[in-house]
């Protein structure tokens, strides 16, 4: 070998090892997904459940909903009367701010007090009544953090008063992220996420699922393997129980969503209701499998009976012997017959047609 092919080797060789060393310090740019809610963050399903649920009530009783005192101690109003449903040791169980009541609560007040004549006498409404009803300190701070609350969710209102419908999941999702983003600002990221994060994280992982599940692009198992990675990235021990989740029903319609672009591409009906059949097995007992079964099979006859009435319809309405009198005589007599019981449902819903379809013709441009 010569001294320049030397020379060449060893210039490839180094060119080569500077690839390497590129290649392990500055990997190839992939998309990471940016969550607003991720795993990392003490947001469990439970808490979301939690979230969801009616503030917890009283039984009918004549004991005060006061953490303090009686109705007549606490010198209840009109207003405060309203209140005695609700049970507010359950309400803030957890803490006065918590994760899962403070927010309804805050709600629940704005309703209370909605007929205030201006944001003002709200407040000063609002702040008589939860000294009312906590103790000093605890309606100090009830009071200040919803002052705060309410004034941040007015603000964002004027803030994204123009705010048009998302064409696309990404789209939502950073509107989601800019929202909970302007209240962070306002109110601090401890605040804000504590009283909405629950519902902007079960509100992303949506957006996020209904992504992967209507993709039409994708079959069903790559599907299912980004709906793992979804649900482990989001939930991490909860990846498993947020599958549990929904109903049955509800599941199964989704996985008939998941593998729509299989289930399309099957030539074969008998091989497609194969797999709806697998997918009805997997999440219903086998007596509703059977009475899935029975509905398909009636609802296959009665499209095959509404296909042939449409056939000897037409025969009737294109024979040139019969007088308009006579073929709506043969036409009624013919949907008595195979419609029996149904027979006045389906000619109400034959008028409709045939009304809305003058109408459509009435009005079309020239």
């Amino acid at each position: 070998m010569t001294i320049k092919s030397k020379k060449a080797v060893a210039l490839i060789g180094i060119f080569v090892l500077f690839l390497l060393i590129g290649y392990w310090l500055f990997p190839k740019d992939k998309k990471q997904t940016q969550y607003i809610f991720d795993k990392s963050y003490n947001i469990s399903l439970e808490d979301v459940k939690k979230a969801r649920r009616s503030l917890p009530r009283n039984k009918l009783t004549s004991e005060s909903t006061s953490l303090n005192s009686t109705p007549e101690e606490s010198g209840q109003g009109p207003i405060a009367q309203q209140e005695t449903g609700l049970d507010l040791r359950k309400i803030f169980g957890e803490g006065l701010i918590n994760s899962y009541t403070t927010l309804k609560y805050f709600k629940h007040l704005e309703h209370l007090f909605k007929k205030s004549t201006s944001l003002g006498e709200h407040f000063d409404e609002v702040k008589k009544y939860l000294f009312s009803e906590f103790s000093e300190e605890e309606a100090r701070t009830l009071f200040e953090t919803y002052k705060n609350y309410l004034q941040c969710e007015m603000d964002l209102t004027e803030e994204f008063r123009n705010l048009t419908s998302a064409k696309s999941t990404e789209e939502a999702i950073e509107t989601l992220k800019q929202i909970q983003e302007f209240r962070r600002d306002r109110l601090g990221v401890e605040l804000a996420d504590k009283l909405f994060g629950s519902d902007v994280k079960a509100k992303e992982y949506a957006f996020r699922r209904a992504d992967i599940v209507g993709d039409k692009s994708l079959y069903g198992d790559a599907k299912e393997d980004m709906l793992k990675q979804l649900n482990d990235d989001m939930w991490g021990e909860d990846a498993d129980a947020i599958e549990e989740h929904p109903n049955d029903y509800n599941r199964y319609k989704e996985k008939l969503l998941i593998y729509k672009k299989d289930m399309d591409e099957i030539d074969s009906d008998e091989l497609r209701q194969k797999k709806i059949k697998e997918f009805r097995n997997e999440f219903f007992t086998p007596e509703v499998v059977e009475r899935l079964d029975k509905v398909d099979q009636q609802i296959v006859a009665e499209k095959q009976n509404k296909a042939d009435y449409r056939e000897k319809e037409k025969k009737i309405l294109e024979n040139t012997g019969f007088t308009d009198e006579t073929k709506n005589k043969k036409i009624e007599a013919l949907q008595n017959e195979m419609f029996g019981d149904e027979a006045d449902a389906f000619r109400r819903r034959e008028n409709m047609r045939i009304g809305l379809e003058k109408m459509i013709k009435e009005n079309q441009k020239p």
